[in-house]
């Protein structure tokens, strides 16, 4: 399978447009599932997928390692989703469409949901992305890594220190996994 996909990727690297649009199909799922870790509004998800497919789609051919392909995409689409975010920020969440809440989250409350993504808001950029990417997407050290492109040491930390100050804000330990 995986032989497959490098296969279209790399067909899309060199201009394939149809390749290029099964990639960004078979990704639809993934992109909306991380653009609601970042984004609350639907229309704001919706816009930075769009601005992402674009952006991948006229730099295409930038791509060096087609298994990264993803990785990439991810990259793009959180750039997005920041530049919207920091333009609504004012806004409040809606708990409904997080997709894929930790698994000390399932049988939480809407007021202890609330409270998390309060207190995840508090939390600088580093320490917000990290967190969302690890625990509610499920990305390892080493993809975070790559991703934003800092050490996987420097991911540690950041999470470390993230959960450290997210639990301080909180008050509280029960969003401990």
């Amino acid at each position: 399978m995986k032989n497959v996909k490098s296969r279209m990727v790399k067909r899309a690297i060199h201009g394939d447009q149809q390749a290029f649009a099964q990639l960004i199909l078979a990704q639809t799922e993934y992109l909306t599932r991380t653009g609601y870790l970042y984004l609350s509004r639907e229309v704001d998800v919706q816009d930075a997928i769009s601005e992402t497919t674009l952006i991948a789609f006229r730099s295409i051919g930038q791509l060096q390692k087609p298994e990264l392909f993803r990785t990439w995409l991810t990259k793009i689409l959180i750039r997005q989703c920041y530049k919207r975010y920091e333009e609504k920020a004012y806004e409040e969440y809606d708990v409904t469409k997080l997709a894929k809440l930790p698994s000390s989250l399932v049988g939480a409350t809407v007021d202890e949901k609330l409270d998390l993504l309060g207190g995840l808001k508090q939390l600088n950029n580093q320490y917000r992305q990290v967190l969302l990417m690890f625990y509610y997407h499920g990305l390892s050290i080493h993809e975070i890594s790559d991703i934003t492109q800092i050490p996987e040491n420097t991911v540690k930390s950041h999470l470390k220190r993230g959960k450290a100050q997210l639990k301080e804000w909180l008050g509280g330990d029960y969003f401990e996994e």
